[in-house]
């Protein structure tokens, strides 16, 4: 014949672990929804620095855009030397700003860790790495302009597309965007 079962029903009220891990995930979205500093904090100095050099590597190139031979170059020497040496000097200075402990935390995750490469603080300061591509392009653009062989399109490229100049540009722009958003 028939038999009832007694089937269980699940109770409606939550458990008081389930109400003790709401509130947690409750309380972090708050304060998570409150200002959390990832990246170094804003340098007014480092980026008036870096903004001045940038004027200056502009005008560098303004004033080889034709192209420079091996006996101008003495004219040029100063200006690539300061430029030179501005950037290294900022790149140091962005260096070695503190990474705050939360992104440090964060970048301790292993799945983020791999999308930022060997240098996970990187992510959260990537002004030293573009510096470090400015400096190399701006030290190749001064070795071949003294050997004599800086021709237009090394400097402009062609139809004003890539060359130094526009290779440049690239990292500038990627500094100065990082740079700013600091300011926020």
């Amino acid at each position: 014949m028939y038999q009832a079962r007694s089937v269980s029903r699940p109770s409606h009220r939550p458990s008081v672990a389930l109400a003790i891990r709401s509130l947690i995930v409750l309380i972090a979205l708050v304060f998570s929804g409150c200002s959390i500093q990832l990246s170094p904090a804003y340098d007014q100095a480092t980026f008036t620095s870096i903004s001045d050099l940038n004027v200056k590597t502009e005008t560098l190139f303004a004033s080889v855009s034709k192209g420079g031979t091996a006996g101008d170059f003495p004219k040029y020497k100063a200006t690539y030397d300061q430029v030179i040496g501005g950037f290294s000097a900022a790149r140091v200075a962005t260096a070695s700003r503190d990474v705050p402990a939360p992104s440090q935390r964060v970048l301790g995750i292993a799945h983020l860790n791999g999308g930022c490469g060997d240098d996970p603080a990187s992510c959260v300061n990537p002004t030293p790495h573009h510096l470090d591509k400015v400096i190399a392009l701006l030290t190749a653009m001064r070795d071949t302009h003294q050997q004599g062989k800086l021709v237009s399109e090394l400097v402009t490229g062609l139809n004003g597309q890539g060359g130094f100049k526009g290779q440049y540009e690239i990292e500038m722009s990627r500094i100065l965007v990082f740079e700013t958003a600091l300011q926020r």
